[in-house]
């Protein structure tokens, strides 16, 4: 058998599997944090894994206060991460993907996100960032991102989002 062209599948499977790198094992974890930017790494990743034929794991992280015991009940939080977590799956039949999705309660999202793709074997790791208006700081999310950029076992991708523009009323 001769092949002239390259099949767009075998393209794609390629294009998915040099995206985990080197190894081309693992599975890919999806961080939901609630902004406009989970959508389209639902997406993404849910492309990479079907064409790498790899698991999603979409991940939303609940912080829980010190003050209160790790395992509270946070209703209004919960129903928040219920409702992210179904709109992820509904993205996620569409591109034709079966997603895992879970929600952690942690102190702190940036341990709990490393935790969850080293104890998933991820190759690869989706993580949002949408920067505040010009002139602002998010130092919490900043904090966050800083802690699995640099304990992650996994590759990271970092995807930004342009600060929202304002617009000066004349």
């Amino acid at each position: 058998m001769v092949h002239l062209w390259g099949s767009r599948a075998k393209e794609e499977t390629e294009i998915s599997k040099s995206a985990l790198g080197e190894c081309a094992a693992g599975d890919i974890a999806v961080v939901l944090a609630g902004d406009k930017l989970d959508s389209n790494l639902v997406y993404l990743g849910c492309q990479m894994a079907k064409g790498a034929r790899r698991k999603v794991h979409l991940v939303h992280v609940i912080e829980v206060p010190r003050a209160l015991p790790l395992k509270a009940v946070l209703s209004q939080e919960s129903e928040r991460a219920d409702h992210l977590l179904s709109a992820a799956m509904e993205i996620a039949r569409k591109v034709g993907s079966d997603p895992i999705a879970e929600v952690v309660q942690a102190r702190d999202a940036g341990p709990a996100i490393v935790d969850e793709a080293r104890d998933h074997h991820c190759g690869l790791l989706l993580i949002g960032l949408t920067r505040p208006t010009i002139g602002k700081t998010h130092a919490d999310l900043d904090r966050t991102v800083a802690y699995v950029l640099a304990n992650a076992p996994c590759r990271v991708w970092l995807v930004q989002d342009p600060p929202a523009q304002t617009t000066i009323a004349k």
